[in-house]
């Protein structure tokens, strides 16, 4: 089925029509913590339901970035419980865990192989970001962590059915908060773009999500500037919709140890290598790029990128991008083990970058990283 989408200030009264619609008795509500009575997600979820003959049931101790043992808690309450839909409110951790709670109802398998059997009907699923970042509520794919290793658990019946996309709810977010699930975005939508699985459709998604989430970004983090701020909910959709067909690329797959292991939040351990990867994957010798579109049409596409983001020469992208994450507050990060971050990077990831790393350049973006 195709994901519904309402996206905007007036997606405020859908949830209300759409559970109406949907017939729900039993609410299996996953939300944040604090963050849920802060942005205002509190009082519109019980606006929501409060005209509804229904029960609420909450979800919220779990940690950030899911860890399996979560999902199997959470699986249990909502088995126990006997709801009969899903929805999730709150960043992309949160949406996340509802993804996996939900898929794993209905569908039983190795989430380390990606290997699943169907077993009951889904639940239905409406999720609603809280923040403006992650794209999680636009992608048919879901994190979760096993002994501080990242897994990616993907399937079509992953994504939600509706998502609501309502940017008030980020408009009272913390600057670092904002900064690091924004870069998230941004780095989606440019990951997408040079990503070898790129495709007419995901380069669409990902120029409008870049063209959306470039200028807006410092205004939305710095002046919170209501025009910016919405334009950066609904970049982040639209990078969301990029990744969900292209995948991420080199950035992320060395992201997730600085995570796991030093708790730097996921869009912040983005823009750390981001700077050397951008100058390393825009100018790519012809013998060492593996992309699936030819390398005379990658660089057209690299000169394209390098107009919306007016840089005029190559050599000059990772002094920008440099620039661009400290203003965003993005600071540099100290005293972590290269072996630790060489020995989890993401393979899965990695091969979706357009230019192979050899051992010297893993090296040299870990050394690039003002310690």
């Amino acid at each position: 089925m195709k994901q519904l989408v309402f996206l905007g200030d007036t997606s405020t009264d859908r949830l209300h029509s759409c559970l109406h619609n949907i017939g729900s008795k039993k609410i299996f509500l996953v939300r944040g913590k604090k963050s849920y009575e802060l942005c205002g997600a509190k009082h519109y979820i019980e606006s929501a339901i409060a005209p509804l003959n229904c029960t609420l049931y909450e979800f919220y101790e779990f940690e950030e970035n899911p860890k399996i043992s979560d999902v199997e808690r959470g699986l249990t309450y909502l088995v126990e419980q006997g709801a009969d839909i899903v929805v999730a409110i709150g960043g992309g951790s949160v949406i996340d865990m509802a993804k996996l709670i939900r898929f794993f109802y209905s569908y039983k398998g190795d989430f380390k192989k990606n290997n699943f059997i169907k077993e009951k009907e889904l639940l239905p699923f409406i999720s609603i970001p809280t923040t403006a970042g992650t794209g999680s509520e636009a992608t048919h794919f879901a994190v979760v962590y096993k002994d501080r290793v990242k897994h990616s658990v993907a399937h079509k019946d992953i994504l939600s059915d509706i998502s609501i996309i309502n940017p008030s709810f980020t408009y009272n977010n913390p600057k670092y908060l904002a900064a690091c699930t924004g870069f998230d975005a941004l780095a989606q939508a440019i990951e997408a773009y040079w990503s070898i699985h790129a495709t007419e459709e995901s380069d669409s998604y990902a120029i409008h999500a870049i063209e959306l989430l470039w200028k807006n970004m410092p205004l939305a983090v710095n002046s919170k500037i209501k025009e910016s701020l919405n334009n950066i909910s609904e970049g982040s959709y639209w990078a969301g919709k990029a990744i969900n067909i292209a995948k991420t690329t080199a950035p992320h797959a060395m992201s997730y140890a600085f995570t796991s292991y030093y708790n730097v939040p996921h869009g912040h351990a983005v823009a750390l290598t981001f700077p050397f990867f951008i100058a390393f994957n825009t100018n790519i010798p012809e013998k060492e790029y593996k992309g699936n579109i030819t390398h005379k049409n990658y660089v057209e596409k690299i000169n394209i990128l390098f107009t919306i983001l007016e840089v005029d020469k190559s050599d000059l992208i990772s002094f920008v991008f440099q620039n661009y994450i400290s203003l965003l507050g993005l600071s540099s990060v100290l005293g972590f083990d290269k072996k630790i971050i060489i020995s989890n990077i993401n393979m899965e990831r990695m091969e979706n970058n357009p230019r192979a790393l050899t051992q010297k350049y893993i090296n040299d973006v870990l050394d690039s990283i003002h310690l």
